[in-house]
């Protein structure tokens, strides 16, 4: 960590749980989610956490880790996801996600199929290109038919694109708090002057005082500092894969199972000495194939 550094990027894995995932901090989810999706979801008053690896029916089936998993008030189910690094898989893997809690909540016998509302909220710190020539920062994804008429609203998917919200920082935006938590968000990280929204009030107040590196304990620093450098590893391998010329392979190994291109990008993950369970996160790769692969 720089040292002048004076606040923790919320946007790392480390300081994305942190600041979220916290019981003490649940009232700032609350007034996140609420600036973002109030409109789609109903007003949030509580939230409980639950927890966020979810084991499949079966033995082989693989382990889900979610960011954060809740529920608020009504019962409906929130997956919350903070995404930083491109991956060509990305909306499978929500999918999914959602997918994995429906079929979890399905009580042997029941014939009435009553399932909850299940919401995924995704913070996307890069341009998605399953929106691509789409100028919009924020999406809202349902099941429709071929008129637009919605088939279902058990399942709905949300994506912010931070990047897009930094390149325009649409000012036009009525929805005031959104925009306002979007800033801070995508701006805290690098600032360095300790009295950065010193204007602030209520929960925006209490954000940024909780995203004060002296907030952390001497092991939190450590983990945020582990995080951090980890998501440049991933950086710095992703960018090696595309100067070798195997990201294309890559993509197309979704389709085609584990290609070189795939082995590639594992192969330079595992060299910067990256941890096989987050490189199985990244790639969707099962720890298992990781752990051959590193073997050979």
């Amino acid at each position: 960590m720089k040292k002048d550094m004076i606040f923790f990027d919320p946007l790392s894995d480390f300081g994305f749980k942190r600041i979220f995932a916290s019981e003490n901090n649940k009232d700032l989810l609350i007034d996140f989610l609420n600036a973002c999706i109030a409109d789609d979801v109903g007003t949030i008053t509580d939230i409980t956490f639950l927890p966020s690896e979810q084991l499949g029916e079966r033995p082989e089936d693989k382990l889900v880790i979610f960011d954060i998993f809740c529920e608020n008030q009504n019962g409906d189910r929130f997956i919350i996801e903070m995404q930083r690094s491109r991956q060509p898989f990305f909306a499978d893997r929500i999918i999914s996600y959602v997918s994995r809690v429906i079929s979890r909540e399905m009580e042997k016998g029941e014939s009435d199929y009553a399932i909850p509302d299940v919401y995924s909220f995704n913070l996307l710190d890069y341009n998605a290109p399953e929106f691509k020539g789409n100028d919009r920062f924020f999406h809202k994804v349902m099941l429709k038919d071929e008129t637009n008429e919605i088939f279902s609203d058990r399942t709905t998917y949300f994506f912010v694109e931070l990047c897009k919200f930094a390149a325009v920082k649409d000012k036009t935006l009525d929805n005031a708090p959104m925009r306002r938590w979007l800033e801070l968000l995508t701006s805290i990280g690098d600032s360095t002057n300790r009295d950065y929204g010193a204007e602030e009030q209520g929960v925006f107040r209490k954000f940024i005082e909780e995203c004060r590196i002296t907030k952390l304990t001497n092991m939190e620093r450590k983990e945020y500092k582990k995080s951090v450098l980890e998501y440049k590893d991933v950086q710095g391998a992703i960018i090696c894969a595309r100067e070798d010329g195997v990201e294309e392979g890559f993509g197309k190994g979704m389709e085609k199972g584990l290609n070189e291109g795939k082995r590639q990008l594992v192969r330079n993950m595992l060299a910067k000495g990256l941890d096989p369970a987050l490189i199985a996160e990244i790639s969707g790769l099962t720890h298992e194939e990781i752990i051959r692969m590193q073997q050979i």
